[in-house]
Parts: C-alpha cells; structure tokens; sequence
C-alpha cells in the first residue's frame, strides 16, 4: 500500500514568524518539542523554514530575528504526495498543505529518509513475493556466469534446488547457455528450444549497472501443453489486426477504455479529433458517458461541444459485457457532425446548383439585335464543325459567354471545358501552366509533376482569352498544337498526342500586332480559320431592355430587392454608348440595387449612375411615334402617378399633388398595374412593370 506524505508528517501545532526573535523561536520549538518549523509573514504567507540547530546556530553568532537565520521553503508537499515519487531537495524539512492549500504540518528529511526506507524495504518484500510466486522460472547470473538467484518454477524445470544452484556456473545446472551471450554482448533476445521432450521459450535480458553489464536474467515458460494452439494464436493475431486495420479505417474516431477511463487503444481520427494530443485518459465530459454505459452495462449516447474547436461531436458509448456478465471497458465512438453538417450543406448547394442549371435553357444568350442574332446563328454553325475558331470584339461583349454557348452546342458538350486568361498568367509560368510539367523538372515542381490546361481538356474544349498576350517564344508551341494535335511537357522526352478543340478570343486587332511584329503571322492565320466577331452594345441597343429585365430578374432574388425601370430611364439607357459593354451594364444595375434607396428607378438615377447630364423638363411630355390618343393619355396618366408616388411616398399625399381624392388614385394605380410596399401613411410605392 502506497505511503502518502500525510501520514508521516509531524502536524503544524505551532507557526513563527520572520520578526520574531530567536529567544521566541527557542521557546517554541521547546514548548513543542519540535525539530523545525514554517515561517511566516504577517499575512500568514509561507517565506521559510527553520530548524532547531540554526536558532542555535543564531544565538551563538549573535542573530536576533528568525529572518535572519531562516531558509528559503521549497513548494509545500500535498498530505496526498506519495513518500516514494517526492524529490524532498536540500533543505531541512518542507511544509505540507492540504487540498485547500491550508497548513497542517511540516516533514522533515528524516522523516522522509525514514518512510523513503520503509517503502523501498516493503516494495522488496514484495518483489520477492512476486519472484517466488511467478508462473514463470526466473534465474540470473552474474557477470562471471555465476547464478545469483532462482525461484521456485526455475528450480523445477532445472530439477535443482535453491541451495544447490546458487553459486555455481550457468551451463552446470542448466543445458542452455543463452545467458552468458547475454552477458558478453549486453543484448537481450527471445527463443524458443526443447530440452528432451519438452519445449521451452524464453527471454533473457542484460542487468546495466551505470553503462556497465553486470549479469543478465532470463524468464523461462514450458509451453509444451500449449504449443498446439500456436495456429489459433496466430488466428487472433489476424483479428487483432483486422480490428486495428477496421478502426482505422473509420471516419470516426474510436477509443477502448477501461472503468477508470484509461484509454487502452484509439485510432488515428481520435487523435485528430483531439488535436493530435495523444491523451491516456478520457477526459470531462466524455468520462460521464463511460460510467453511465459501464454502470448501466447498454449503449448511451451524448453531444458534446468541443472546448478547442467548437465543433460538434455525436460520443456513443458501447459497454463490454464479458462471459461473466461483467463489464470492465468502453468502447467509445465519436463522430463528428460539423464536418457532416458541412458535407450536407455542400450537397443541397451541389443539388440547387444542379437544379438550376437543369432548369435553364438550352440557348441563354440573351438578344433581339439582328446584329447580334446573326452572330449567334454563325455560332450555331461553328458548333457543329470541330474547327478553331477566333472570337473577336471589345472588352465586356461576351466572349466568354458565346464560347460557352459554342460548347454546349458542340458534340464535345459531355466533354472537359477548360478557360484559361492568358492575360492573368505570369509570363514566366505560362508555359508550364498550359503545357504542364514532368516530375522534377524544375526547382520546386510537384513530385508527381503537373497536368497542364490542354491535357486537362483532352477530348473536350479549351478556351484561350485574352490570345494576344502569349509571348511570342509561346507562340511556336501553340500553333505546333494546333497543327499537330501533341504538347510537350517540361522536362518531357516525347510529346503526347491530345485532342482538343481551341476557342480563342481577344480584344485586341491581331492584325495590327502582326503587322507590329508582337504577334506571329501564322498563328494568327491558323486561329483565324473561323473568326466571328461580336458586336458593341451601341450596335445592339434593341437587347439593351432584355438584358435589363433579365439581370434586374436576377439582383433582385440576390438582394431580395424590388427595383423598376422606367421607360425614360430605359430610354437614357439605351442613349449611352456604353464603352464597357455588357460587362459594365451588368455593373451598373448591380449598383443600382445596391445603393437605390428607392424602388423606381428613372432618368435622374441612371444620370447619376452613368455621370451623365440630368435630362431637362423644358417638355414635360415627350412624343417619339404617333399612336392612338387614348392609349397616349393612359400612358402620361400612368408616368404622372408614379412619379407623385416617388415623391410623396403615400397615396394621400399623392392625391393631392395629382388634385385628385385618394380614392381616385387607388382605383388608377390598380387600373395601371401600380403596387406599392409599406403602409397607407407611412409606405413606399412604386410602379411594377412586371
């Protein structure tokens, strides 16, 4: 049984403090008869110890305070400090505390040394209960070979006696001379021998003494009754194996614990989950879940929110019931649902994603400009041909969107899509980038080297935008693709065979960088197989309101914001010459639903927007086409009703900027297919052109 701290220690009858005078102190430890004591300041905070001898040391050389002849105390021991792991240091004695912290004694190092003594006589006692009750026989010899011990099972197996083997040398009482190998090469082994009929394994081990081999044991087991079961003992290697290869292998982390919660086995996910900190113990809250299964000896479950991560995690706690009803160990499986919870989100996004591209139309370019129709109609065409085609036009007119379309169109649609913004790749990477490299062809490469984006579109379509600013060294091997269907890796032997349909697109003139030397001639002419140029969007102004309706469609379920056009904002719409195309409407409709405070937009918001001059109201009424009066009058009624909603936000109000009854109004807007969002008094109205 182990000793503890608290049960030799002399109780704190009595403390001192620093100021005290040694005459006080003397008197103390006589009243008391104590051999040392704790020193305190006023706050009862430990600052020292004291022993009988240094107050007498003191007096003699003429100290009169204790503080002067005190020494530093180390830590207080616990009253829970086992005797034998304390390193009790240099001082005279140490302070005890208990589980509050609170003083209750003090030991001395002769106390210790005492106790120290005790234990390491009774541990002895021990192990040579253990020697002689072991299964096994146990012999050593020295480092002359004699033997120096041998227990009972030994002395059976060697048909001796205690008495008689002591002091001889090995190999006179015993056949086997594996031990004195031991002791001439200090290393230890296991083997299996026979001796007549009967079969023995061992495993004998050098005895170090401060680097040096002072003899050796070795441990002796007769398996001749179970040398029959070595097959099925490799049969529960096998499961042992299968179970560990099983764990492993499971997405969650798995641990096998004992009642105490000792950790006996995990696998390597319960060390990430953990943080890869290795714990041996099942630490709070999880021990909870381990007694309730041991105790309750059925499955139990609990969530638990990690303090590090704050993931979420499912603890499952399955009890194991032995033959004897018993259940000693735990197994534990812990799951974690933050990564399933984010796997389940990805999959409804993966399954929206895919319901809406299943929804949209074949044919989603968006046009009604003959300009652009005919482009699209050469598109068409171009799909059908497996040809190079080269998509010209100024920045933001949809390249990209007409290659896409192009490929959806094509036979190779089930096939690889591949973009690529030759502007947006560094000059000194273009290459390996689209070309790919070998294993080690350059400082810092991948070890399984890299595909580049022509393999990466084998069989299917690669798009190249921005073509014009491949250098020109580049050029070479690009059009040696084109003519020949093969790339080169970096680092590569040979080259490989691909096949891949090139779409290329610039907003540049390549004739004019051909003529300037920046771009090679034939490159040029095998891009230009098949060029279809796509139209600014001030030569198609007629898509300008579809493009509108359809990205106002669009931003409004992004923002969860209503926003109308007006026909006049329309109108100044399709006035301006739109330098970035498409790309910079888009922009500009974004922009307006992100900083539109109201839901009608007119002429004096896109003014504002495009940094164009506000329209001027020298003619309220502006006529562009003669139609019949009736519906002319609808139309200025409807335009004057929303703008008095715009600027006095309710219909009372309204009504009377029109000089009309609110009843009027209402009936109107209804008529004209007005709505309006908020309160009779307070709201804001709009017109909706849907």
């Amino acid at each position: 049984m182990a000793m503890m701290v608290g049960d030799i220690m002399v109780k704190a009858k009595a403390v001192i403090f620093e100021s005290d005078s040694l005459d006080e102190a003397a008197r103390t430890f006589v009243e008391y008869g104590l051999d040392g004591m704790v020193v305190c300041r006023c706050s009862e905070e430990i600052v020292g110890v004291v022993a009988v001898k240094d107050v007498l040391f003191g007096l003699v050389q003429g100290k009169t305070t204790v503080r002067e002849v005190m020494r530093p105390s180390l830590p207080p021991l616990s009253i829970h400090d086992r005797v034998e792991v304390i390193e009790f240091g240099g001082g005279p004695l140490r302070p005890v505390v208990d589980e509050s912290g609170r003083l209750v004694g003090v030991l001395t190092k002769e106390q210790h040394l005492t106790a120290y003594a005790k234990v390491a006589q009774l541990r002895l006692k021990h192990l040579d209960a253990i020697f002689n009750a072991a299964h096994n026989g146990i012999l050593s010899i020295d480092a002359k070979g004699r033997i120096t011990s041998i227990n009972p099972p030994a002395e059976k197996m060697a048909r001796t006696t205690k008495e008689e083997a002591i002091g001889k040398f090995l190999t006179d009482v015993v056949i086997p001379s594996g031990l004195l190998e031991v002791v001439r090469t200090g290393k230890g082994h296991t083997e299996k021998y026979r001796v007549g009929k009967r079969v023995y394994i061992t495993n004998r081990s050098p005895i170090i003494d401060e680097g040096k081999v002072v003899g050796a044991v070795g441990v002796f087991q007769d398996i001749s009754e179970i040398e029959f079961i070595s097959n099925e003992l490799e049969t529960v290697k096998r499961i042992v194996n299968e179970l560990q290869t099983v764990m492993e292998a499971s997405s969650d982390g798995i641990a096998i614990t004992d009642r105490s919660g000792m950790i006996t086995r995990r696998n390597k996910k319960w060390d990430a989950l953990f943080l890869g900190t290795e714990q041996e113990r099942v630490t709070a809250p999880l021990d909870r879940v381990v007694r309730q299964a041991l105790d309750g000896r059925q499955p139990c479950s609990m969530l638990h929110q990690g303090t590090e991560t704050g993931n979420i995690w499912i603890v499952s706690a399955v009890p194991i019931i032995e033959e004897d009803g018993r259940a000693e160990r735990v197994v534990l499986y812990v799951k974690d649902m933050t990564e399933m919870e984010q796997l389940r989100s990805e999959l409804e996004e993966t399954k929206r994603l895919l319901h809406m591209l299943g929804r949209q139309e074949e044919d989603h370019l968006i046009y009604r400009a003959p300009a652009m129709a005919h482009v699209v109609n050469i598109a068409r065409q171009a799909a059908a041909v497996d040809v190079t085609l080269l998509l010209t036009g100024e920045s933001g007119t949809g390249k990209e969107e007409l290659a896409n379309y192009i490929w959806k169109q094509s036979a190779r649609r089930a096939r690889p899509f591949v973009k690529v913004n030759c502007g947006a790749i560094p000059e000194t990477l273009m290459e390996s980038e689209l070309f790919g490299y070998e294993p080690g062809a350059f400082t810092g490469a991948a070890k399984k080297g890299k595909k580049g984006y022509f393999e990466q579109a084998d069989g299917g379509t690669i798009f190249l935008d921005e073509i014009s600013e491949i250098p020109l060294h580049l050029q070479v091997k690009l059009l040696r693709v084109l003519q020949s269907m093969e790339i080169m890796r970096l680092g590569a032997e040979a080259p490989k065979r691909i096949d891949v349909r090139v779409i290329a697109a610039t907003n540049k003139p390549l004739e004019e960088l051909v003529a300037a030397g920046r771009f090679r001639a034939d490159l040029f002419y095998r891009l230009n197989v098949m060029p279809i140029a796509i139209p600014p969007l001030r030569d198609r102004k007629e898509d300008i309101p579809l493009l509108v309706d359809h990205y106002r469609k669009r931003f409004a379920k992004k923002y969860q914001k209503q926003l109308v056009f007006t026909d006049r904002a329309l109108a100044m719409m399709m006035d301006y010459h739109w330098p970035g195309n498409v790309r910079e409407l888009v922009n500009a409709i974004e922009r307006m639903f992100v900083t539109s405070a109201a839901p009608v937009v007119d002429e004096d918001h896109v003014a504002k927007w495009l940094h164009l001059e506000p329209p001027t109201a020298a003619d309220p009424v502006s006529v562009s086409e003669v139609v019949p009066l009736k519906q002319a009058v609808a139309d200025v009624e409807r335009q004057l009703i929303i703008k008095a909603l715009h600027k006095a936000k309710t219909y009372r109000r309204a009504a009377k900027l029109l000089g009309v009854d609110a009843s009027t109004l209402v009936r109107k807007a209804q008529k004209y297919g007005i709505q309006s969002w908020g309160g009779e008094e307070d709201g804001f109205h709009a017109a909706s052109r849907d």
